[in-house]
């Protein structure tokens, strides 16, 4: 009986391992930051992970994880609350259909894919809190929030990849 405690007390870790180093990362990268004209260079760590763990391991990064990410970006960024939450769990759904493709990947077909689809999520983003405000935002920022993201790709990545390699049992093909 004890041993059955430690093994499922060991899976729930396991399973909690993409989660919690997604808060990590991103509590790292939103530490503040007092010039203003460096906040909006700041890549959107959230996104990145979530791209690389609903892919790598969409058995332990679901929906409700992509709630919580959305939840605490949500409260760290003072956008309307629910605003990331809806566009995680909506990216979320659509890496689960492009999830058999966008495995197979190599690293860097990987991160030309994620330009694309993160594109696309920033701008759908940007215009669902431009209909929030009656008011289309500015777009500057938005595309350089997105360069920075981008550009620290490879960087989340790694991390991911080294935590993924670390703590998670091997299955298959490793990047």
């Amino acid at each position: 009986m004890n041993d059955s405690w430690q093994e499922n007390a060991r899976i729930m870790l396991i399973n909690a391992v993409p989660l919690l180093a997604t808060i990590l990362l991103m509590f790292l990268f939103y530490m503040p930051i007092h010039m203003s004209q460096t906040n909006f260079f700041r890549p959107t760590i959230g996104v990145i992970c979530v791209y690389y763990w609903t892919i790598r391991k969409k058995d332990s990064f679901g929906y409700f994880a992509a709630f919580r990410v959305g939840f605490l970006t949500d409260i760290y960024s003072s956008s309307p609350l629910g605003t990331n939450v809806l566009m995680m769990m909506f990216f979320v759904f659509v890496l689960h259909r492009l999830s058999k493709l966008l495995y197979a990947l190599s690293f860097c077909w990987s991160w030309v894919s994620f330009i694309f689809i993160g594109l696309a999520f920033i701008l759908l983003k940007w215009l669902l809190l431009s209909l929030y405000h009656q008011s289309f935002l500015s777009l500057t920022e938005v595309l350089l929030n997105f360069i920075s993201t981008v550009m620290f790709y490879p960087l989340i990545v790694s991390v991911n990849v080294w935590l993924q390699n670390k703590f998670l049992p091997q299955e298959g093909i490793n990047e």
